[in-house]
């Protein structure tokens, strides 16, 4: 005769009971899936314009851990790199965001939002620097950002809440006329990137008009406008090997200066150096990771008593199995597999909500929650280690009972 699922039996005699204990180990999985959801979208907000980059291998600033941070490096560091051998390419790349104030020009004063900073790239339309298909050389947008005063839009701009089919910046469409940092600009097209923790939409401008609008009214007259940049975007010829050109260019850029102003790494590097500053620099990596932390100790308390409560039960038949020559290895095997049960029912519960909330808060806040392989598998080990050690707990009880102080 085939064995009986006692721990299935155990769990399911009573339906509805057993629909609480899998909702709440679901509330666990959701609660771990959430902050964990908001941790990673930190992470990947904060790299996805290093995604977008088009390059080997990205000059910055030694101090610039984060692209939000304001330090540049002297221009002319580009000028040295490309004469490095092994180098096809360097094109600067601007970004600004402190000074970079957007203000909508609504004839209507009851319609106009008020300004705000947004962030803002400047690049060489024609370099081809940022992988998105509405800045393919060659493309409308590109010849159309060459002309000064343009810009494109994010389509990605956080809406604002209050007014529907508008963004936080006012109305954002192509042909729409408004003023950024004092200057008239017009939107000639847009694209698709996303906010991050630091900004709310994000516009790029062709290299003449960043000088233009945002560097040349707030420098000297004796200084230029393009005398520094904010990061060096290099192409390496092909065949090049990355790690020796990047050897050669930190020995160029160092020859006679004690402590160089620019520091070179893989596109890999840079997002590692990103990402390692929000986790270890900032309250929020901290935050969300104890958030996530919490979680799992929540679930362990809830499956703790989930589980003790079923063994509590269920000890007088318990003790009949142990009097009729079932050890003590049997008996936990039964809670274990009731702590596995109840981990795969709650956390394919858990993940279906989890799933709707990363679209619904990905819509809302415009952050990235995305739901990988990966990071479901990381919760569902959790999902099961918490349940599997509540299950160890309960057995405590379940171990020391006598049969014969039972009956």
């Amino acid at each position: 005769m085939p064995r009986v699922p006692l721990a299935w039996c155990n769990l399911t005699h009573d339906r509805l009971r057993f629909a609480l204990f899998a909702l709440g180990i679901a509330f666990a999985v959701i609660l771990m899936f959430v902050q964990l959801g908001f941790r990673n979208a930190l992470l990947d907000s904060n790299t996805q314009l290093h995604d977008a980059f088009r390059c080997d291998l990205v000059l910055t600033a030694p101090g610039r851990q984060a692209a939000a941070m304001r330090e540049a490096f002297p221009r002319r560091r580009l000028e040295q790199v490309r004469a490095v051998p092994g180098v096809a390419e360097v094109h600067p790349l601007y970004l600004e965001q402190a000074v970079s104030l957007l203000r909508d020009t609504n004839p209507d004063p009851a319609a106009r939002q008020p300004a705000r900073h947004v962030r803002v790239i400047g690049v060489d339309p024609a370099a081809g620097l940022l992988a998105l298909p509405e800045l393919a050389p060659g493309s409308n947008a590109a010849r159309r950002l060459t002309e000064r005063g343009t810009a494109l839009f994010d389509r990605r701009t956080k809406p604002d809440p209050d007014r529907p089919g508008q963004t936080l910046y006012g109305p954002l469409a192509a042909g729409v006329e408004s003023e950024l940092a004092g200057s008239r600009i017009r939107f000639v097209g847009s694209f698709e990137l996303g906010t991050d923790f630091t900004t709310d939409g994000t516009l790029i401008v062709g290299e003449d008009t960043f000088l233009d609008v945002l560097r040349r009214p707030f420098t000297f007259p004796s200084d230029s406008p393009a005398a520094t940049v904010d990061y060096g975007l290099i192409r390496l010829e092909q065949g090049a090997d990355p790690q020796a050109v990047m050897a050669a260019i930190r020995r160029a850029v160092s020859t006679g200066e004690p402590d160089p102003d620019v520091e070179v790494f893989t596109l890999d590097e840079l997002k590692g150096r990103e990402r390692a500053f929000w986790l270890n620099n900032t309250p929020i990596g901290f935050a969300f990771g104890f958030g996530m932390f919490m979680g799992f100790a929540v679930g362990l308390v809830i499956c703790y008593q989930i589980l003790s409560g079923d063994v509590t039960d269920h000890l007088p038949e318990y003790a009949t199995l142990k009097a009729m020559g079932y050890g003590n290895g049997y008996l936990a095997w039964v809670v274990i597999q009731e702590a596995l049960i109840l981990a795969v029912i709650g956390y394919i519960a858990g993940l279906v909500v989890a799933w709707g909330a990363y679209t619904l808060l990905t819509a809302t806040t415009g952050l990235p929650m995305r739901m990988t392989f990966d990071r479901a598998t990381m919760v569902f080990a959790a999902t099961v280690v918490m349940c599997c050690l509540s299950g160890l707990v309960a057995l405590v009880g379940l171990l020391r009972a006598d049969p014969a102080d039972v009956f």
